[in-house]
């Protein structure tokens, strides 16, 4: 590539000449150019203006829908690492969400204890020495608060650990306390979610946390050719060549299996405290009882399709795509998600926004409006 059309010159030209030239339209128009020129190089920042541009309605679009292309752009652009395209997702998610729930019946002036969709009391008391996360659902001060407890064991299975071990764990621990915070859940009924976290001793009730280095890639490897059944073959080998992060809750989810997550690193460092922050924040979601919100294509999940559930909507992003933490783990915890772990800790049973295989119970949150 010729050095004077790089995409860092070309963008930082059609920034200059567009931004800086109120005034003379050539100019602004020969900004645009430059603009388009870098993205079409791929440039994560000149795709993140451009979608702004077609948002604006500065820039039209030949075929199909203007915010979709633009939301489409803009997740290119945030996967690509542009944290401004990332933060703007998530404002645009959350007004758009915000919006949606204007209709929501207002609570009464007095609190109340939490109740469900069908106006019953919930009542969550799960704590124990064989329980890795406790939750406890209380009703003190005229506010209703979750508390989950969860004592994490970090575990290296290589001599030394890491060399970036304190950076790693940092991360972990912000991701898993990104749970906490102020939802609205059942109709509007506010609630408080406080996550509590301890590194003490324990032989039982730990969130067992391992970084995948070299030493479990050898053991996925081994693993496969063992493995008779193609489908868990092929999902092995997923996560190995993908070096995907995964969560594990033994046979199935429940309050009192062993809940582990293991982290993988696409370039083998675990220094980017930004990405593991949302991995286990994600990861997390898993180990409080809740399944994937994937497209169809992946881990035999049948998919959830934009407007199957009207209160997911507002996260939207294309067809199979939703801003939302346990689908995109830079996304963010949702009212919905909450009431997913309310009714997780309430039943005794993981939450689920889609079948697998067509197997498995929808969770009851979902379906019922905000």
């Amino acid at each position: 590539m010729d050095e004077r059309r790089s995409p860092d010159i070309l963008r930082e030209l059609g920034k200059k000449y567009f931004f800086n030239h109120y005034d003379d339209e050539e100019l602004r128009g020969r900004g645009i150019e430059l603009l388009l020129e870098a993205f079409r190089y791929n440039d994560p920042e000149a795709m993140f203006i451009v979608a702004k541009l077609v948002l604006d309605s500065v820039l039209l679009v030949r075929n199909g829908d203007p915010e979709d292309y633009a939301l489409n752009l803009m997740v290119k652009s945030a996967r690509a690492g542009h944290l401004q395209a990332r933060a703007y997702l998530n404002s645009y998610c959350q007004g758009r969400y915000e919006k949606e729930i204007e209709e929501i019946n207002k609570l009464a002036d007095e609190a109340t204890p939490l109740t469900d969709f069908d106006g019953k009391t919930i009542k969550i008391d799960r704590k124990g020495v064989f329980s890795p996360i406790d939750a406890v659902l209380e009703f003190k001060d005229g506010r209703n608060i979750l508390t989950l407890s969860t004592n994490v064991a970090f575990i290296y299975l290589e001599e030394g650990g890491l060399s970036d071990r304190e950076r790693f764990e940092a991360a972990v621990l912000d991701g898993i306390l990104q749970w906490s915070g102020e939802y609205e859940v059942f109709g509007g009924q506010k609630l408080t979610v406080e996550v509590k976290i301890t590194q003490d001793s324990r032989i039982f009730d730990n969130l067992v946390v391992m970084p995948v280095t070299s030493i479990w890639h050898e053991a996925f490897e081994s693993a496969e050719k063992m493995i008779i059944q193609k489908s868990k073959r092929e999902q092995l080998n997923d996560l190995r060549v993908h070096k995907r992060s995964f969560a594990t809750n033994g046979i199935k989810w429940s309050v009192n299996s062993r809940k582990f997550i293991f982290i993988q690193s696409k370039s083998g460092n675990f220094d980017d405290y930004e990405e593991f922050m949302h991995v286990a924040k994600h990861e997390f979601g898993h180990s409080l009882g809740l399944g994937d919100l994937y497209q169809s294509n992946v881990d035999s999940l049948n998919g959830v399709k934009k407007g199957t559930y009207r209160e997911l909507d507002g996260y939207a992003l294309s067809e199979d795509n939703y801003n939302l933490v346990m689908c995109d783990h830079h996304g963010p915890v949702s009212n919905n998600d909450i009431e997913m772990v309310v009714l997780a800790f309430k039943e005794n049973r993981e939450q689920l926004f889609q079948q697998r295989k067509s197997k498995g119970k929808i969770s009851s949150a979902l379906g019922k409006g905000n």
